[in-house]
């Protein structure tokens, strides 16, 4: 399994949108998020860990509560990881797992914004980084968002750097060009990841350089 991250702004959605075109499987972990929250087991744990305010009359999980809690303490927020993180972290797995035995898909991805900050990169065997300068990043959220600059930046100075990410990236995409720039090296890292996961068989195939023509065919050589 493969993750794939970047920042707000940072060209990641495109990036995802693309793999799936070239045949990839990808995983979207706020969707995995999302259904890990809405299971029995961690609705019952986070009534015991934050208490029956962050629920609703009727029973449902009020996410605002929940998030006015976890978000005043440091605490707070690690103890709704403690709880979130390892379920999601196994259902991503077993999503990958079910993808790769299917034989349909070339690669497998996992698409989380906060792959590097969550501890989820360590159940991935690579990890793909999307960047993009600063600078670009608040104009492109002014154009999408409509923000001021001074919004814009203030969101991009709660994430991450790109800087603090760069150690644990296998792969680097800087998005500071055009859209079809991006798609080039989307498809080109595509590619390269083909060719150095199917290393081992090419070593082993009487026919290596038919084989590698035929997986760059297949996957974008001439998009």
């Amino acid at each position: 399994m493969i993750g794939l991250t970047g920042g707000i702004a940072s060209g990641k959605s495109t990036v995802t949108a693309r793999l799936k075109s070239l045949g990839a499987f990808v995983a979207d972990a706020d969707e995995i998020s999302r259904e890990v929250m809405a299971s029995d087991e961690v609705l019952r744990r986070i009534r015991e860990e934050f208490g029956s305010g962050v629920f609703r009359e009727d029973g449902t999980l009020a996410r605002d509560r929940l998030a006015q809690q976890v978000f005043s303490s440091k605490e707070r927020v690690a103890a709704l990881d403690r709880i979130t993180h390892p379920l999601i972290a196994k259902r991503l797995i077993e999503v990958a797992e079910e993808a790769q035995h299917t034989g349909l898909y070339p690669l497998v991805f996992v698409d989380a914004a906060l792959l590097i900050e969550s501890g989820f990169y360590r159940i991935c065997n690579r990890v793909w980084l999307v960047t993009a300068n600063t600078g670009l990043r608040i104009r492109r959220i002014i154009l999408r968002d409509g923000l001021s600059y001074e919004a814009a930046a203030k969101r991009i100075a709660s994430q991450t750097t790109d800087e603090e990410k760069l150690p644990y990236a296998s792969v680097v995409i800087e998005n500071n060009g055009s859209l079809e720039e991006l798609i080039e090296k989307t498809d080109a890292a595509f590619r390269s990841e083909l060719l150095l996961r199917n290393l081992s068989r090419y070593e082993n195939s009487p026919d290596n350089d038919t084989y590698i023509k035929e997986l760059m065919g297949n996957y974008g050589e001439d998009e």
